[in-house]
This record gives C-alpha cells, sequence and structure tokens, in this order.
C-alpha cells in the first residue's frame, strides 16, 4: 500500500493541492486580517507596528498589476511549492529514501493549515519559508562539513527574521543541536559570526524603525506573546489538543514521543529533525501557560517533524502504514471540508447551535465587501472604525476610494496608530462604522473627535447559516475636531 508514496504521485499531489489553493484564492473574500497585509504593501515601510514588513512585500510583488484576492494570496502558493521542494531534497540528503520524502510533503501539504488555511496570507508564509530553506542549508553544513553553508543559514535567518520575530526560535533549535550532538566546536568558527552579522544585516531595517518609533513594535510583541498573569494549565492542554488537529490527529502523539528519542539518539539525522522540531512546540507549550499560542504559531516546527513521523511509521509494519494513511486521507477530507464549507456553506452549524454558526471561522470571509459596497452607496468618503481589520477591509473592498482610520482608544493598537487620520479627509463626509455592543452602546463617544454626529444609525448585517454573524452600525459624521 505504501508504494503510493512515490515522486510521481508525490507531483501529482502537490499540482492537485495548487488548483485546490487557486480555487480557493480566487472564489473566497480577503480575511480581514489579509486586508490589512494588503494595506501595507499601498503603503511600504522598513517595519510595521505588529510585524516585521516581509508580508508586505510579499504582496506587492504579487499585486503589481491586479489587486485581486488571488493576487494578494499568490505568494503563499508558491510558497508552498518551494517549500515541497527544499522537503523532497532534505529527506534524500538524509535517506535516500523516495518514499519517505513523498510521505514528508504529502503529511505537511495534508494539514488543514496547509492545504486549504494557507490560502490565507499572513507573516507565517515568508517566515515558515525562509526558516525552512535556513534548516536545509544546516542540514548541508552538518552533512559536508563546509563552512560556507553558514553565509546561506545567515542570510536566510536574516530574511525570516524580516517576516516574523519569532523566528529567532531558529537560534534555540540551532543551539539545542550543537548541546546534543556535542558540536560546541560550531562557536569556535568565524563564520558562525559572520552569518550572525549577516542575519543582523537584514533585520536592520526592524531595528531602525522601531528605533525611530519608540520600539512600538517589539514591545507590543512581547507583550502580544506573554500578557496575562498566573497559569492556565487548561491552556496547556488545548494548545496540544490543536496541534493534534491541525498536524494530524493519528500521527501527532507518536511522532511527539520519537522526537524525544531521536533527541538523545546518538545519530546525528535524528537529533538533527528533532532539535529543529521539538524545541519549537515545546516553547510554545510553555508560553501556553501564560497565554493561548495561536494554533498558527509552531507551523515552522513541522518542517522536520513530517520527516520524523514519516520515517517512524514507514518502518513500522501494516498497522503503522494503516495509521499513516488513514491519517493523511482523514486530513484531506477535513481539508477540502474546510474549503467548500468556506465558499459554499455545506454544513448546516445552525442545526447544531447558533452560537457554534456564529462562531465559524469561515464567517470571516464574508460581509466586509457588501460593507464597503453600502459605505460607497452612502457617499461616503472616510471611515473612522474601532478595529484595524474593518477599516482594512473597506479600503480594500472599495479600492481605496473610502479613507479608513482605526481610533484605538479601547481597543488593540495597530498601524493605524502610527498613520494618524488622513488630513485630506478633515472636511469630508465619513462615517462611524462599529460593531454595538450587547446593549447596543457605542465602544466610545464618537462626538469627542468629531463635531458633527448624525442621529441617524444604519446598519450593515452580515446574515449566514441563517443567523446575524456580524453586524455594524454606520453614522455619518464629519468635521474632524
Amino acid at each position: 500500500m505504501t508504494k503510493i508514496f512515490n515522486l510521481r504521485n508525490t507531483i501529482i499531489f502537490v499540482f492537485v493541492s495548487v488548483l485546490w489553493k487557486i480555487f480557493l484564492s480566487a472564489v473566497l473574500s480577503l480575511h480581514s486580517d489579509e486586508a490589512y497585509y494588503w494595506l501595507w504593501s499601498t503603503n511600504l515601510q522598513l517595519s510595521y507596528y505588529d510585524h516585521s514588513p516581509m508580508i508586505a512585500y510579499f504582496i506587492k510583488l504579487t499585486t503589481l498589476f491586479s489587486n485581486s484576492e488571488l493576487a494578494v494570496r499568490f505568494s503563499s502558493i508558491i510558497a508552498t511549492v518551494i517549500l515541497s521542494v527544499f522537503l523532497w531534497k532534505l529527506v534524500i540528503k538524509l535517506f535516500n529514501n523516495e518514499q519517505v520524502a513523498s510521505v514528508s510533503v504529502i503529511l505537511l501539504h495534508a494539514m488543514p493549515m496547509m492545504f486549504t488555511a494557507s490560502i490565507i496570507i499572513t507573516p507565517d508564509t515568508p517566515s515558515f519559508l525562509f526558516l525552512s530553506i535556513a534548516t536545509f542549508y544546516v542540514w548541508s553544513l552538518i552533512e559536508t562539513e563546509n563552512q560556507n553553508y553558514w553565509y546561506l543559514i545567515g542570510l536566510f535567518f536574516g530574511l525570516s527574521l524580516l517576516s516574523k520575530y519569532t523566528a529567532i526560535l531558529f537560534i534555540l533549535s540551532l543551539f539545542i543541536y550543537c548541546i546534543f550532538s556535542k558540536k560546541i566546536s560550531w562557536f569556535k568558527q568565524y563564520q558562525l559570526y559572520i552569518a550572525l552579522l549577516i542575519s543582523l544585516i537584514c533585520f536592520l531595517p526592524v531595528i531602525y524603525w522601531n528605533y525611530t518609533n519608540e520600539w512600538v513594535s517589539f514591545s507590543y510583541q512581547f507583550k502580544h506573546g506573554l500578557s496575562n498573569t498566573g497559569y492556565r494549565f487548561n491552556y496547556l492542554f488545548e494548545y496540544l489538543g490543536t496541534q493534534m488537529i491541525i498536524f494530524n490527529i493519528l500521527v501527532f502523539l507518536p511522532t511527539f514521543i520519537i522526537s524525544f528519542i531521536y533527541l538523545f539518539s546518538k545519530d546525528k539525522k535524528k537529533v538533527f529533525l528533532a532539535s529543529f522540531s521539538l524545541p519549537i512546540i515545546l516553547f510554545y507549550a510553555v508560553t501556553a501557560l501564560k497565554k493561548l499560542p495561536g494554533a498558527n504559531w509552531p507551523i515552522p516546527a513541522y518542517f522536520t517533524f513530517s520527516i520524523i513521523a514519516a520515517a517512524y511509521f514507514l518502518e513500522g509494519g501494516k498497522i503503522k502504514h494503516k495509521l499513516l494513511i488513514i491519517g493523511i486521507c482523514f486530513n484531506l477530507v477535513i481539508s477540502v471540508l474546510i474549503g467548500l464549507h468556506a465558499k459554499y456553506t455545506i454544513i448546516p452549524l445552525e442545526k447544531f447551535s447558533d452560537k457554534i454558526a456564529v462562531a465559524d471561522a469561515t464567517n470571516y470571509f464574508y460581509g466586509y465587501k457588501d460593507l464597503a459596497e453600502r459605505l460607497l452607496e452612502e457617499n461616503v468618503q472616510f471611515v473612522v472604525t474601532p478595529a484595524h481589520q474593518v477599516a482594512a477591509s473597506i479600503a480594500y473592498y472599495s479600492n481605496n476610494k473610502i479613507k479608513t482610520w482605526a481610533y484605538s482608544s479601547h481597543t488593540k493598537k495597530s498601524q493605524y496608530d502610527l498613520w494618524g487620520f488622513p488630513k485630506e479627509c478633515s472636511n469630508q463626509i465619513g462615517a462611524f462604522v462599529y460593531e454595538p455592543k450587547e446593549n447596543g452602546e457605542e465602544p466610545y463617544d464618537i462626538g469627542i473627535l468629531f463635531s458633527n454626529v448624525s442621529d441617524e444609525i444604519l446598519s450593515q448585517k452580515t446574515i449566514r447559516h441563517n443567523n446575524i454573524v456580524r453586524q455594524y452600525n454606520i453614522k455619518k459624521i464629519s468635521g474632524k475636531r
């Protein structure tokens, strides 16, 4: 049965996966986070309030000739193909085994987070890509002992830092490998320090931007990652349960256990694979005691984690082989169902519970285009809203005809706080767009900012699953104070 895992079938699988991503990218509206990153790409800077700038550069490159949803997301699709190539090449270098390489690629891409959800372009897209390439060259260094590979490692690590701050965990993995493989001699190699210098040079734009902006991005990310007080063990179990689901519900736990055995192995291949996966997963397990990590945060670990899973399950007997194939098929079914549901609402969640229907994550693909069109019909020239994602979505779906500003006096701060209110809108007719609280109150008094506030409240509802999943109130405003 495992003979199906070969180069030909892997190419077919990746090709079909790419077609699926292209379809979803073209037919689904932008997630509000994607619209926010798109807005960055229209105003390129050395860095941004929330993240490093690479995501904006990626989007800029693919939207030079079109601002369609597919164009915004296209670099995510390209990244998955490049990942496949480097993953295949790494496994062949490690084991010279086509079956292990095939299973590794298919396991990684069958993950719902990769097969369907990876169409949503986020800072994880370039970060995962560059970290994976850096990891590939670490093994090239180990295999050949050619110290010049340090320079490529430094370059791609630097690019990953230019993508997302948490890429710094690559250093942790590198350190763990040095300790467990007894490669302390690496610290005596001048090429290592040149590599770190290359990484620093890549990251200098972000440092300089933070320096000129009172270190707001570094401060925000530190608080964002560890802001809660006290310990919440339920977060730890929720985190591990989520990782089981997003990687493979049948494969994750055995692979997680085997990774510890790999780490303490005398086989440098096994130590390498465990060092670049297990520490990342464990790091977020520790942080989960304080604050629940995002489900996608440990994704970089799965580049090598999928190889451990493939090698372990292929070396076993028929039971392991069946579990592997069932696990992959289960992931593919879930991935396809999620994608079809996102577009066609095929799962009647409202029959189970209205709360579940309203909480459906795919609801975020709906409503923003209609909201922007409604505002254009009302001849609104600018919008003020408490949420930066809503502001960015209005900007995107109005083709930037409506200028936007997220005033965050009572909500999460964003890049809008640095951009400020668009001065050209001071004497124009705008709208205050907000989600009313449960008691119907506004999130804050817009009259503090504008002298003319309409008493009339318009309403724009997003209906899905026969439920109102989102509602925005609209008040005309003018006269910026």
